[in-house]
């Protein structure tokens, strides 16, 4: 390089240093490929399209199989949260018993297996761009919850039947579960609508994140943040109110559904599909031409989105 481009240069390199670090933000750059640690929202969104194409795709069996292993790990944090609220000495989890409560997550997280309140965000976000039909969304849901249902259903027996806790610990369980069993219907109502924003905000989060231990941070803090508030999931709460009823004969079974699973369920839904999928797509709806869409085909009919399946490319 010669001398006069190296002063050029030196004297270009000065003026940088110079000036004002609030004129320098203007240019800051806004896509998250130009930072190792940064999706811009539109990458965010794109992965989230990709994970929603495919839970879409897979099969039915493949759906069932992997939900049925997310209830057994939901499961786990109830087990995992009454073993520390008894050893914590707190009557109900509190600030330590509840360190437990993202067990569960975290092993769904990692372990990429299907839960229900997972999926009323990713193939929400699919649908309301008509890229996929009601139908396959509801066929990936009933799958899924059915499966998830079962596993819940089969760690509660577990724990109830088989001399797993001690004396001490199924009290502690019970009262974990009556205080869900006696809550309110609009309270739980309420409650799991909260817990569905709080589930599907951590979803998008995810995805925003690039490493594991990212993942874990984000999972832990939220699913934390859900259960010392007293929210309710449908399966970690389901959970609870089976063990109650395989514990305490007074307490029909098949009465927890219209009075705890539905209002959990329809709160769970609610919650994720309009306080996360619809904000977040009513955010994106003006770069409906971007080329993130442009995989996916086009949109479908208004008959096809009811009833059919999603376009495949030609």
């Amino acid at each position: 390089m010669s001398e006069d481009k190296q002063n050029a240069r030196e004297h270009q390199d000065e003026e940088m240093l110079r000036k004002d670090p609030d004129e320098e933000l203007l240019n800051a750059p806004d896509k998250g490929e130009t930072l190792a640690d940064y999706f811009s929202f539109e990458e965010v969104f794109a992965r989230v399209l990709s994970s929603a194409d495919h839970e879409l795709d897979v099969s039915n069996r493949y759906l069932f199989w992997s939900a049925l292993g997310a209830g057994g790990a939901i499961g786990l944090t109830f087990l995992a949260r009454v073993i520390l609220t008894e050893t914590a000495g707190e009557t109900t989890p509190g600030f330590l018993g509840n360190l437990m409560y993202p067990v569960g997550f975290l092993i769904i997280v990692i372990g990429r297996y299907q839960l229900f309140t997972e999926n009323t965000l990713t193939p929400v976000v699919l649908v309301l761009t008509k890229l996929t039909s009601i139908s396959n969304l509801l066929r990936l849901w009933i799958v899924v919850l059915i499966g998830n249902m079962l596993g819940a259903l089969a760690v509660a027996a577990l724990i109830a039947y088989v001399d797993v806790l001690t004396v001490e610990r199924v009290v502690t369980a019970i009262e974990i579960g009556r205080h869900a069993y006696e809550t309110e219907w609009t309270t739980i109502f309420v409650r799991a609508l909260i817990a569905g924003w709080i589930v599907a905000a951590m979803v998008w989060l995810v995805h925003a994140s690039r490493e594991t231990i990212s993942k874990i941070f984000v999972v832990f803090i939220l699913m934390y943040f859900l259960g010392i508030c007293g929210f309710f999931h449908v399966i970690t709460s389901s959970v609870e109110v089976f063990f109650l009823a395989f514990r305490v004969t007074e307490i029909s079974f098949f009465a927890l559904f219209p009075n705890f699973v539905l209002p959990v369920l329809l709160g769970n839904t609610v919650g994720g599909v309009i306080f996360v999928a619809v904000l977040n797509y009513a955010q994106f709806a003006e770069h409906k031409d971007s080329q993130v869409f442009e995989r996916y085909g086009d949109p479908l009919s208004f008959n096809e989105w009811l009833f059919g399946r999603k376009k495949q490319d030609a």
